[in-house]
């Protein structure tokens, strides 16, 4: 009962008297920890850390001229790269050209070797902001400073060498990509192409925009039609009137006679009475038309020929006059047959005019019919034509859209080629570790003090929980309930005094020695390291 008591009230003072009554043994832990882990410290190999810091930069050619045909974030991009300079091919050939962990002596094997390079390896990103990626850090830790520079320098030119030729596959491979959609859009607008201008062949003279001219044309085409059937109403008037002169010279041709000169006046009264009605009727077409009017036209030479056979006329009146003289029959039918075939020539011109008339009639109705039936059927035409409008000028839109992409594209890829796009630089070559990183002996050294006193402080509680010893009044007083009415000092002979004197002057020694021990120690491993 009474060690319970004492396990579960001691005092403060009472564990300083412990821990004095103790002290060499304090002491002696506290040293041997520390010796121990510095000792581990020191056993342990070194380890040396080269590190070296890649800058990101940017395309020398400003992003507003050449755009970058990358769209992959960075960030991604190094973890794409690092995951393939750290794969099992490429670790295991720096572990060979550099004879990293043992590899010539086959003593590791590749899964071990692939795994202890991983771990020595590290890599940190450094931001400008947040989600900007300005730079990363590599490092390498090996055994040897020299092994940790050189193994870091060929991961920097592994890293720049693989963000080149992984930018530029990229960069190819997105022209490719426009290059065949490219081509697939170039052969969709040439069908397109092909269609419309199929349509418009087919349908030529229907499509919309020939709509004006071919009203302009159908009105041109009704002004001849009424020109025509004017002038083949004239003809057929000329016709008639023809064909009552022929009735004429036939009903008069019986009792047309010779007077004293062998002149037939009837015949001669014909012609001068035919060419005043052609003149009247050129004065009638001249009121209407122009001098270029083919009716015009037509009845002036009608009046020429009318005119050179009235002339005809009288010269033969005089011939008669002068003495040639006939018989009455003979005369008559010669008078009368000049004017009668003249007469007979225009009807059978005047006939076949009519002919060509209604043909060139029926040929303009023909041709009405046609463009009318066209601008009937352009509004159907307009809607198909709409149609196939929108599809040619989408694909052709698509088509400008594609070729400006890949022209951007391809200069994006010429400037990833000639080195000019966005690189890593090294800013320093990697570093050669002046002191090992790994172990930080100044750090186990006081790591060391900690563990002994941690020994020394268990040390003595399982040897006081082991005694049951009671130190000082107030340890005391917890156990006994009455009040202490006498203490006696200790009393010491001449002998335990010069012990007791010598003891504590042996005490001091030693933990003068310790302390001057172990910070001359820690001061020697940290330039040592």
């Amino acid at each position: 009962m009474e060690q319970e008591e004492i396990r579960t009230g001691p005092t403060i003072k009472g564990w300083l008297r412990r821990f004095s009554t103790h002290r060499r043994s304090v002491l002696a832990l506290v040293f041997a920890g520390w010796l121990l882990v510095v000792s581990a410290a020191w056993i342990l190999p070194s380890k040396y850390r080269s590190e070296t810091l890649i800058l990101v930069e940017q395309q020398k050619v400003p992003e507003h001229y050449v755009e970058p045909n990358i769209a992959v974030d960075l960030q991604q991009r190094l973890q794409s790269m690092t995951e393939q300079i750290l794969s099992r091919t490429r670790l295991m050939a720096i572990a060979t050209k550099f004879h990293l962990y043992g590899v010539d002596q086959k003593r590791s094997s590749a899964d071990s070797v692939v795994d202890r390079m991983t771990n020595d390896i590290h890599i940190e990103l450094v931001r400008s902001t947040p989600t900007q990626v300005s730079a990363f850090k590599v490092s390498y830790s090996a055994d040897s400073p020299i092994m940790a520079q050189q193994v870091t320098a060929e991961l920097t030119s592994l890293f720049i060498e693989e963000n080149l030729q992984n930018r530029q596959q990229l960069s190819e491979d997105t022209t490719d990509f426009l290059d065949n959609q490219l081509d697939a859009a170039r052969k969709n607008l040439e069908q397109q192409e092909l269609r419309l201008r199929e349509f418009k062949s087919r349908y030529l003279g229907q499509l919309p925009e020939q709509i004006g001219s071919n009203v302009q044309i159908l009105t041109g085409l009704q002004n001849r039609l009424q020109s025509a059937n004017d002038a083949l109403n004239q003809a057929q008037q000329q016709r008639l009137y023809l064909q009552s002169l022929i009735t004429q010279y036939r009903a008069l041709r019986p009792a047309a006679a010779p007077d004293q000169k062998g002149t037939a006046a009837p015949a001669s009264y014909t012609s001068t009475q035919r060419l005043q009605q052609l003149r009247s009727q050129l004065a009638e077409l001249q009121a209407k038309y122009t001098p270029r009017h083919p009716d015009v036209v037509r009845l002036q030479q009608e009046i020429a020929e009318a005119e050179k056979a009235a002339s005809s006329d009288a010269q033969s009146d005089d011939q008669k006059s002068s003495g040639i003289v006939q018989t009455a029959v003979v005369g008559e039918d010669l008078q009368a047959a000049g004017p009668m075939l003249q007469i007979q020539s225009q009807l059978k011109a005047t006939e076949f005019e009519i002919a060509n008339r209604k043909t060139e009639i029926k040929n303009i109705e023909g041709e009405i019919d046609s463009y009318q039936n066209k601008l009937n059927l352009a509004p159907a035409r307009e809607q198909e034509l709409a149609a196939i409008t929108r599809d040619h000028e989408q694909s052709s839109a698509y088509y400008e859209s594609l070729l400006a992409k890949r022209n951007q594209s391809e200069m994006a890829t010429n400037l990833e080629k000639r080195q000019q796009g966005e690189q890593f630089r090294m800013i320093d070559p990697p570093s050669l570790p002046q002191r090992p990183y790994f172990p930080n002996r100044v750090l186990f050294s006081f790591a060391g003090i900690g563990f002994g006193l941690l020994l020394a402080g268990a040390y003595v509680v399982l040897r006081e929980l082991m005694g049951g010893r009671i130190y000082g009044e107030e340890e005391l007083a917890k156990i006994v309930e009455c009040r202490n009415m006498v203490l006696i000092p200790a009393v010491r002979t001449f002998a335990e005094a010069r012990r007791r004197t010598f003891a504590h002057i042996l005490d001091g020694t030693m933990a003068a020695m310790i302390a001057l021990t172990i910070p001359a120690a820690t001061l020697f491993l940290y330039y040592k390291a």
